[in-house]
């Protein structure tokens, strides 16, 4: 790992537990075992650490994307319960990954005292993921494979219970117990394709 990158994971791990505003540039170079005028060499500023962890899960998020064409293929394939059962798998990579669950810890900090963090927020755990989810209903009920209904309310019904995990367990929680949380997830895909199946 090069300095740049044990600067920035540092700083996650340190942002995660404190809050941007409570750790500083000394607290980072303390763990990093660097000197501060060293830190500067990778970053300008400790805001721009921050920028640079927004910047690292807008990627992770463009590179998870799917585009429409291959849902659509994918349900072809798949019974609904099948798709639900691998979105469940897909929102459990997320919880599965120690690093991420410590930048959405970030997002919700900081969303309170940074714009950009709140704005990240709302596009892509609320925004994005209801116009995603609601293609993929519109899709089903379109092929003739779930129950005909306005897809964003279905979206609306599905997700909350997303939300529900984020605040719940993300937030609220030190340590996420995955298996019970994935366990959970999976039940609640199970229960919506019971609900929803023709």
């Amino acid at each position: 790992m090069t300095t740049k990158e044990k600067i920035l994971e540092t700083a996650i791990t340190l942002f995660a537990e404190r809050g941007y505003n409570d750790v500083s540039v000394r607290d980072i170079t303390r763990e990093v075992g660097i000197k501060e005028s060293s830190l500067y060499n990778h970053f300008s500023s400790k805001q721009k650490i921050l920028e640079a962890i927004y910047e690292d899960l807008i990627k992770n998020f463009e590179t998870a994307t799917v585009s429409e064409e291959v849902i659509a293929r994918m349900i072809e394939k798949m019974t609904p319960e099948e798709f639900l059962t691998l979105s469940a798998e897909n929102f459990d990579r997320y919880l599965g990954d120690p690093r991420l669950i410590k930048i959405w810890r970030i997002i919700s900090i900081e969303r309170f005292r940074d714009e950009r963090a709140n704005a990240f927020f709302k596009k892509y755990l609320i925004d994005n993921a209801l116009e995603y989810q609601s293609k993929v209903f519109d899709i089903m009920m379109k092929k003739g494979l779930i129950k005909a209904h306005d897809p964003r309310v279905v979206a609306r019904e599905s997700y909350a219970f997303m939300i529900f995990i984020y605040f719940r367990y993300l937030e609220m929680e030190k340590e996420v117990d995955i298996k019970e949380v994935k366990q959970m997830v999976l039940e609640h895909m199970k229960f919506l394709s019971s609900a929803l199946q023709k």
